[in-house]
This record gives C-alpha cells, sequence and structure tokens, in this order.
C-alpha cells in the first residue's frame, strides 16, 4: 500500500554497458539513492531470487529480466551511519563492514566469515577485516560464486568530517604510501579483489555517494570505477520525473477533499519548490526531488489544505554543512558564486570539476561551482554553443531559500524574536516591516554596516518577515515578474483578502545621502515598479501594492506607495 515509481528498467542499462561494472552514481541528498541499492540487492543476490515474482511483479523488470538476474552473492555497505567525528570514524568504519559482512553471513552461511571473526576489535585496519572476508570467501567458494558489492553514501562520513576538519579529510584519505589514510588502503583492496574470477571473486560494484571529494581525493586507490552521474541516460534514475510525480499524485491525493485546490495547482507549486534538477548538460527532462515531494504530499494528505511549511525541519541542518564545504573555496569564488545565486543568475563555469583536496588546499571557482552542484544547491542547466563550459543555476525555490538563509546567517542576522507584522497583513501599512528592518540593521555592528548595500538591505527585509509571527507573509527576492525584470522583494500574503507587496529597495550610506540623491534614487525606484507591474507573474486575484524604499545608513528615508494594482 505504497507508492513507487518503477526504476527497473535502468537495471538492464547498467547490465548492458561494460563501463558500469564498477558504477559510481552521485546525487544529493534525498533523492532515493538508497532505495535503488534496494533494489538493485533484491535483483541480483542469489539468495533472494526465490522472492523475484512476488518482488518484481507489476515492474517493466519482470517482464525483461535480465540473464544475471539472482546470480550474485552481493554485499552491502551502507556508510551512512559511520560517525563524522575523527575521533569514532575509523572504529566506526570498520564496525559498518563487519554489520554488513554479518548480515552476508546470515544469507550465506557455508561463504561467510564465521561471526565470532567478525568483531570489528579484532582488527587493526578495515582492510584487514575485509582481506579476511575475501579470502575465506575464496576458500569455501565454487567457480560460480561471485560478489556484487553495493556500497551506499561512500562519502556521507566523509564529507562530514570535510566540512568541519580538512586535515583530519586529508590523513583518513592520503594516499601517500608513507601514511595511507584507512579509507585509501580500504578502497586499494577492493581494487585488488576485483576481476570475477576465483582468485579475485569481486566482478560488479555500484556505489553512490553525493560529490565527487572522497573519490577525487582517492584516484589512485580506487581507479578502476565510472562515474556515470552526468551521462545523459542516467538522469532520472533516481528522483521522479514529470509523468511519475502525475501517476504519484493520482494515486495518493483524494482531490474531492481539497476544496479550491486542483492537480494543476498542486504540481505548480512542487514545480517551483522541488523540481528543476537535469544532470547532464544534454538532458531535455527535468528532475525533482522525491523525497521532498512525497514529504510535501504527506502533508497536504494529512491536513487536506496545501501545507505552509514547504521544507522538513531536518533541512536546516544542511546549512553548517554548506557553510563548512563553502569555506573550502577561496574567498573570491564563494563570494562571486554567491552573489550570483542571490541574483538568481545563470553561472558559466567548467564540466564537474576533479575535487582532490590532497592536492589542492582549496577550491577554485570551478571547483566550488561543481561542489555545489553535487550538494544539489546549483544544477547543470545546458551546454554554451561552441564551448565547453557548462552553465549552472539554482534548481528551485527551495534551494535559493537555504543558501538565502546561508547567506544571511553569514552576515551575522540572527534568528531573533517573533517580529509583529499585523499592519502589513491587515492594512496594507509597511510602517512595522520598516520599523523592524531599522531595528536589525541598528543590531549590527559598525564592521557589518560598512559593506552595506542594497543585497544586504533586501537580506534584512527577508530575514524580518521570515520572522513574522502569523506565518502568514511568503517574501521573494529578486522575483521574476515574467518578462519585466526582477523585483527586490515580492511578498504574498495568505490571508484570504489580504494585499500583495512589491517594494523596490535603494540605498545611500550616510555620507552619499543628499537630498537630490535621495530624490535621484526615488525616481529610479518608481520607474523599475511602473515596469514590474506589467509583469504578468505578478497578475493575481488579490491587490498588489507597489512600494519605492530608500534607506540612508540605518534609516528610511523616503517610504511612498507609488500605486496599487487596482488604481493603474
Amino acid at each position: 500500500n505504497l507508492v513507487y515509481a518503477d526504476k527497473t528498467p535502468f537495471i538492464a542499462r547498467l547490465e548492458e554497458d561494460p563501463a558500469c561494472k564498477v558504477a559510481v552514481f552521485l546525487r544529493p541528498r534525498r533523492f532515493g539513492k538508497t532505495l535503488f541499492t534496494d533494489m538493485l540487492m533484491s535483483y541480483y543476490d542469489r539468495s533472494l531470487a526465490g522472492s523475484f515474482d512476488s518482488t518484481f511483479k507489476g515492474t517493466w523488470i519482470h517482464e525483461h529480466k535480465t540473464s544475471l538476474a539472482g546470480s550474485y552473492c552481493c554485499v552491502r555497505f551502507d556508510f551512512s551511519s559511520v560517525s563524522g567525528d575523527a575521533k569514532l570514524v575509523k572504529a566506526s568504519f570498520t564496525g559498518e563492514i563487519a554489520y554488513a559482512l554479518m548480515d552476508f553471513t546470515d544469507r550465506y552461511p557455508d561463504l561467510g566469515l564465521p561471526y565470532s571473526e567478525l568483531k570489528a576489535d579484532l582488527y587493526a585496519e578495515p582492510s584487514d577485516l575485509m582481506k579476511a572476508f575475501v579470502a575465506n570467501f575464496r576458500r569455501h567458494s565454487t567457480g560460480r560464486d561471485q560478489l556484487y558489492v553495493i556500497i551506499d553514501e561512500y562519502d556521507h562520513f566523509a564529507n562530514d568530517i570535510l566540512s568541519r576538519d580538512t586535515e583530519t579529510f586529508r590523513k583518513i584519505t592520503s594516499t601517500a604510501k608513507e601514511h595511507e589514510g584507512f579509507i585509501k588502503q580500504f578502497y586499494s583492496y577492493l581494487k585488488e579483489a576485483s576481476g570475477g574470477d576465483r582468485s579475485r571473486p569481486i566482478e560488479r560494484f555500484f556505489i553512490t555517494g553525493v560529490s565527487s571529494v572522497s573519490l577525487d581525493s582517492l584516484t589512485s586507490g580506487f581507479n578502476i570505477c565510472t562515474n556515470i552521474s552526468n551521462e545523459l541516460w542516467c538522469n532520472s534514475m533516481v528522483g521522479f520525473t514529470h509523468a511519475e510525480l502525475s501517476k504519484i499524485i493520482d494515486e495518493t491525493v483524494d482531490l474531492s477533499a481539497l476544496p479550491g485546490i486542483d492537480k494543476t495547482k498542486i504540481l505548480q507549486v512542487m514545480e517551483k519548490f522541488y523540481d528543476g534538477y537535469t544532470f547532464s548538460p544534454k538532458a531535455k527532462e527535468r528532475i525533482f526531488n522525491s523525497s521532498m515531494c512525497l514529504y510535501f504530499l504527506r502533508a497536504l494528505i494529512q491536513a487536506n489544505e496545501m501545507p505552509e511549511k514547504l521544507v522538513p525541519e531536518s533541512a536546516g541542518a544542511d546549512l553548517s554543512k554548506l557553510d563548512g564545504m563553502l569555506r573550502i573555496a577561496i574567498p573570491e569564488a564563494r563570494n562571486q558564486i554567491a552573489e550570483l545565486i542571490f541574483r538568481r543568475e545563470e553561472i558559466s563555469s567548467d564540466p564537474p570539476a576533479a575535487l582532490n583536496l590532497n592536492q589542492n588546499d582549496l577550491f577554485d571557482f570551478s571547483q566550488a561551482v561543481s561542489m555545489l552542484m553535487y550538494m544539489g544547491y546549483l544544477t547543470i542547466a545546458y551546454s554554451l554553443p561552441g564551448s565547453r563550459k557548462l552553465v549552472y543555476r539554482c534548481p528551485n525555490e527551495i534551494c535559493y531559500q537555504v543558501f538565502l538563509n546561508y547567506s544571511e546567517y553569514c552576515f551575522g542576522l540572527r534568528k531573533s524574536q517573533n517580529i509583529d507584522l499585523l499592519g502589513l497583513i491587515e492594512e496594507a501599512d509597511p510602517a512595522s516591516l520598516i520599523k523592524s528592518v531599522e531595528t536589525i540593521i541598528s543590531d549590527l555592528p559598525d564592521s557589518g554596516l560598512a559593506g552595506f548595500n542594497e543585497r544586504t538591505l533586501q537580506m534584512c527585509f527577508d530575514f524580518a518577515i521570515k520572522q513574522e509571527k502569523s506565518g502568514l507573509l511568503h517574501p521573494f527576492l529578486e522575483y521574476d515578474t515574467g518578462d519585466h525584470g526582477k523585483t527586490d522583494i515580492y511578498i504574498d500574503n495568505s490571508r484570504p483578502d489580504g494585499h500583495r507587496f512589491v517594494i523596490e529597495l535603494k540605498y545611500l550610506s550616510k555620507k552619499q545621502a543628499t537630498e537630490a540623491a535621495i530624490d535621484a534614487k526615488f525616481s529610479e525606484a518608481v520607474a523599475q515598479l511602473q515596469r514590474y507591474s506589467a509583469g504578468p507573474n505578478l497578475r493575481g486575484a488579490k491587490p498588489l501594492d507597489l512600494w519605492a524604499v530608500v534607506f540612508a545608513g540605518r534609516k528610511a528615508v523616503k517610504v511612498q506607495r507609488v500605486f496599487r494594482t487596482a488604481e493603474l
């Protein structure tokens, strides 16, 4: 009684391609990589062959069964639970290997390592445990016994460490012979044991992860793999296509219980917040983040109304990881990328670059873009004609908001007490919002004000609105009007009779704020608002108020509603 998007055709595609014998498949978090490895395990493991019909009936692969189905002894490692604590990581990594091999022994008592030898503390290095397992497998196997090694989230713990402690990351992934890291030793042995014959019994690998940082830092330890992540054919191997999501909505949502909400509206919201991923420059189809879609649909079904919260609380933990990873980039690259994302502009850069921290102290611009692409904050949009360059963009509103929250945090904006903007909500009066922003700016240290500009002023407005206690206001920075430019701030209002707002902001330092300069900035804002007002994306049933606001230093010096849509 669960929904399912049939990804089984990819089983045959992986099997047909010789390059996929040792495949690495990278996708951002929450896309369904673990479920895909479960599917491979269920399909290929010999001990599960008897349940093929009950497991796969109704899927594509059931009618197109391949010759290798149920023909391997599968070993499945899940490294998502390995500790990211530098002091615990080695023991935790060894423990996860022991746990996976214990599961193997449960399924293959005659081929697996005896339970008495599956104690992590018996082995000095994780690779020693793997060596003991393979040696035992060789002794007891027949010619037809071959291993399929499935590794899920190979880099999860390494990325945790990388985001906090680059030196420890270098130690555990080091490829220098005099002090090889234990991860390199482990993968070096997997390479040594691969080949598919009696002496080297590992025939196939399937490895998932988020980024190539660990992989590229282990190139000499495991250089037999093929990274298929950006191949066109596997663009939709995980995540939901539009057709898959449409079918899931049909199967799960009772539209009769949702007055005023139809399927088109549901899809519009989900496209805006969870869609937009393409993982190959040649891909035409954009992919939805599957876990986020299911989170949204659960909330919709439970409440019988559109969810107010569009992202689970757990996603907030991404901020610290994003911060840690971006600090690995050179400041100039970090600032340039942050500005481009903030302005919702496209980013031109090289194809996904190697991310080897055993060779580079800090990532350059291209590497930083690649890292953000792997993490899901950027996606490949298209390739530039006549160039090897690719164009990247922020895929959707959720990713933009996470990055905006990160920028606000870095600027020094911290969660404050609930802000009361009742006047704006009920009477379309922005005085309470202006006062709240002035308070936020006044709390900034002088050092923060030194770099203040229109972008940081936008962040202060966004921050104030998001602290508003009713939750009725929804701000969007750099909002695309359709074909008439981007507004500084567009504010949607959930109140049934509430007004919507467009605010055009201008900023002057106190020294610049002459009367003539203020008037010039105000006139510039009015001209922009007149252009924005014709934008098709601003059309709606609720009234739209367009305001021009000029700040000088810490204070608003000119605030005026230029017009209301009903007056146009």
